[in-house]
């Protein structure tokens, strides 16, 4: 039989391992499947493609989500280091709001 002390232990040892398999700076991609209310897609989107290409939230332009083809897209750029080429993307959802994922790559 496990004792409280024991319990108290293997929940501190969980919290540790949480908590360094976060430490690192690079935020994670969110999980596929996701459901995100439509309202929310947009500030979903950037922080995804931050995530997923390092870039800076304020570098990530999204417009609201549009319906084609059965799916959700909200579309946006990463701003590039040269002006004159900022990158394309688009993330999608299903209609229930699902997160399908990310289209496009900034180019380096």
């Amino acid at each position: 039989m496990m004792t409280f002390h024991s319990k108290g232990i293997l929940l501190t040892l969980a919290i540790v391992g949480c908590v360094m398999a976060r430490s690192g700076n690079a935020a994670e991609e969110p999980a596929l499947g996701t459901i995100v209310p439509e309202g929310e897609m947009t500030i979903f989107c950037q922080k995804a493609v931050a995530a997923k290409f390092e870039a800076q939230p304020e570098d990530i332009s999204t417009d609201p989500p549009i319906r084609r083809e059965g799916k959700l897209l909200v579309l946006g750029t990463v701003d590039s280091e040269d002006d004159d080429r900022d990158a394309g993307f688009d993330c999608r959802f299903e209609e229930n709001g699902a997160y399908l994922g990310i289209i496009g790559a900034p180019s380096d």
